[in-house]
């Protein structure tokens, strides 16, 4: 092992070099991100193209890690990540890019239909959840819920590592990934502040203003409700799914609000919704 004055010098040196030939690579798709040409160069790949993002984890799993064994935490975690990576593959809805963060994953869509297919990624799984996961899992004393967000923005994202290693990391720098993570903890302070929901009955899915507006787009399937409750009861059709909160004292966040709703379909027309979700 070389002496650390010498280490020191060589890092200090390769850092420099890297800080005097950063660069932003203009990209309108993120299939670059998969590509390692730029592992030994600082290239960032990013630009003005927007993206869709949708992020979800585990709600309070510390809390659950304290009450649970290894590896029960471990089959839980194993059920949660595997069935949100399975159902952002599935065919019609597949992310572009999906990566396991913690005890949750992340999806990036890109396109002209990317925030509808996200959405319907996002109430798949959501419907998966409360019919499945959470019977499963939750017990009496421990509540079992899940945090989600869509956000759409700019990316900025390298690979990091050495040409033909095993940990070539992607590292997202930008707002995309770090917004969309910041409105699913927003659920927290939804809860607190409405009686409408509860953390125990659904999980909520939080959205960003830019991605409401784009929802619009497929008002009818994306934006109003069908004419049913989520048991099937008929109530009046047309009625706004989305409620508006208020988040311009919140630092964190740029937008002064974000949107939330139940992400879950109804059981009598949730095929006919997803169909035109995706259509």
């Amino acid at each position: 092992m070389n002496d650390i004055a010498d280490i020191e010098s060589d890092l200090l040196e390769q850092a420099e070099k890297r800080y005097d030939d950063f660069k932003i690579e203009e990209i309108d798709t993120i299939k670059k991100i998969y590509e390692d040409s730029y592992l030994e160069s600082p290239v960032w790949v990013g630009g003005d193209s927007k993206f869709v993002c949708l992020f979800i984890d585990l709600d309070k799993s510390s809390k659950m890690s304290f009450k649970s064994h290894a590896k029960t935490m471990a089959k839980i975690y194993d059920y949660f990540t595997q069935t949100l990576f399975d159902v952002m593959s599935i065919e019609g809805i597949e992310a572009e890019y999906i990566d396991v963060k913690g005890d949750g994953v992340f999806g990036i869509f890109e396109g002209e239909d990317a925030v509808f297919r996200a959405l319907s990624a996002a109430i798949t799984f959501s419907t998966f959840f409360k019919k499945h996961i959470r019977p499963k899992f939750q017990t009496d004393d421990q509540p079992m819920n899940f945090k989600a967000a869509l956000h759409v923005d700019k990316i900025l994202v390298r690979r990091l590592g050495k040409r033909g290693a095993r940990n070539n990391n992607e590292v997202w720098a930008g707002r995309l990934v770090n917004k969309a993570s910041k409105l699913a903890a927003k659920t927290a302070d939804i809860y607190e502040a409405t009686d409408t929901y509860h953390e125990t009955d659904f999980g909520l899915l939080v959205i960003s203003d830019k991605a409401y507006k784009l929802l619009e787009a497929k008002r009818e399937y994306a934006i109003e409700c069908c004419g049913h409750d989520m048991a099937g009861n008929e109530i009046n059709p047309g009625h706004i799914v989305w409620e508006e909160f208020d988040t311009s004292l919140d630092e964190n966040l740029s937008e002064s609000k974000i949107y939330y709703a139940p992400a879950i379909w109804c059981e009598i027309c949730r095929d006919q919704v997803n169909q035109g979700l995706l259509s």
